[in-house]
């Protein structure tokens, strides 16, 4: 069989302003930074992403690209995706603990995969599974930094859109009150998440669950450290109501920590720091073999087609800082939902009038 080598692998970089400044227990963001890599092979381009809420670390994930991984996806054959992953992974063990390394990877890998659907002319998610062609959405932000008018009010946006899901931040000083207002305003059909960000101990985790149920809230969201799954595990055997987590995990192996320790009931990779496609599609698979829900974190653009490509798919996060659209495909929601790109690869591809607007 003929061999189509990836020839050429260029990075840019996108930076997108929020209209002002959002905030959560974390900290205070001013807009979001796309690291964009374009993969080429032969006259086939593929996409592939990492983003961040932070604007900090985005040069360092460009350099590691460009001077680590690059060189090593190019030669390789496109249409093998995971060869070209662990091409890329078996010599940077060291280097891939997290962070930086496996954003940088994920980008590259996304663009990979993105490329070797588009040799064979199908979708992504058909490629890899094809379960669905839509996938429902919950609405997220309820941040720290919005009033209760604004708070409502977004959530009120999105029940009219069709979407009966909606997350909030807490780990601030008015948390019950602002649960307890949304639950009043929006009506007991309404779902409602939350997002702790990592701001409690296991005994405050524990007592927020508590007050969480008594509200219907559906799932309390990275109670504790990401980096202590054992404190996440005494969370979830306490707690009232189910564990959600995964944004700030890294590769196959940290999410099947959290599934053996039964921590989470709702898995949650982010494509852009996961370690790619070929680490989603384990980790669904682990949700799948587990009896657990699949979930995303951010990027709702390329997340639809992974999250409606396995049967453990629940919902996509949809959080939109683009006041147009700036991709050739529509991602809108209809009614709740999705629809994965008819078209081959994950079909996530800026317009060039966006890319130029963004690009720094």
């Amino acid at each position: 069989m003929p061999v189509t080598p990836i020839s050429d692998i260029n990075v840019s970089v996108l930076e997108v302003p929020f209209d002002k400044p959002i905030q959560s227990a974390l900290g205070r963001y001013v807009g979001s930074d796309w690291v964009v890599v374009e993969m080429r092979a032969e006259d086939v381009v593929g996409y592939g992403y990492s983003m961040s809420l932070d604007r900090r670390g985005t040069k360092a994930v460009v350099s590691y690209i460009e001077n680590e991984l690059a060189p090593m996806a190019n030669g390789q054959d496109a249409a093998a995706p995971e060869a070209v992953w662990q091409t890329m992974f078996a010599p940077n063990k060291a280097r891939l603990r997290g962070g930086v390394g496996v954003h940088a990877l994920s980008a590259v890998d996304t663009a990979s995969w993105d490329v070797a659907a588009r040799l064979a002319g199908v979708s992504l998610n058909r490629m890899i599974g094809g379960y669905a062609q839509t996938a429902d959405v919950y609405g997220s932000g309820g941040w720290l930094s919005l009033s209760d008018e604004e708070l409502v009010a977004e959530a009120q946006r999105h029940a009219a859109n069709g979407i009966t899901n909606y997350k909030l931040k807490i780990g601030g000083a008015r948390d019950q009150a602002r649960v307890g207002l949304l639950r009043r305003e929006m009506g007991d059909d309404f779902t409602l998440y939350v997002d702790a960000n990592q701001n409690f101990n296991v005994r405050e985790a524990v007592a927020a669950s508590a007050w969480l149920a008594d509200f219907g809230v559906a799932w309390l969201e990275e109670p504790v450290l990401a980096d202590s799954p054992m404190d996440m595990e005494a969370v979830s055997a306490e707690s009232a109501i189910p564990i959600a987590a995964g944004e700030n995990a890294y590769f196959r192996w940290g999410f099947r920590d959290l599934v053996e320790r039964q921590a989470v009931t709702y898995l949650q990779p982010d494509i852009g720091r996961c370690g790619g496609v070929t680490e989603w599609i384990k980790i669904a698979h682990l949700a799948d073999s587990y009896n657990l829900d699949l979930t995303s974190h951010l990027l709702h653009e390329l997340s639809v087609g992974l999250i409606a490509a396995f049967p453990s798919g629940h919902a996509v996060e949809y959080m939109n800082f683009f006041k147009d659209n700036p991709f050739t495909q529509d991602f809108s929601v209809v009614d709740g939902k999705i629809a994965v790109p008819d078209v081959p690869g994950h079909g996530v591809e800026f317009d060039p009038a966006a890319h130029k607007k963004y690009r720094v």
